[in-house]
């Protein structure tokens, strides 16, 4: 996610309204792979579930 904020803040409309982000962690290329995979496979299931938590869906009430 990180990596795509920064390709984005290279382009020149943006780079010249917010500037160039750049990001200060250099994370392996499995890491990266393996959070995205994790944090999908995560939103996926919290999606099909469509069940109340009272700590996720608290701050709708």
């Amino acid at each position: 996610m990180l990596y795509i904020v920064e390709s984005v803040s290279q382009i020149p409309p943006i780079a010249e309204s917010i500037g160039v982000i750049s990001v200060p962690l250099d994370l392996p290329v499995w890491l990266t792979i393996a959070l995205t995979v994790g944090a999908a496979a995560g939103s996926t299931e919290r999606a099909l579930r469509l069940r109340y938590h009272w700590l996720l869906d608290a701050a709708g009430n």
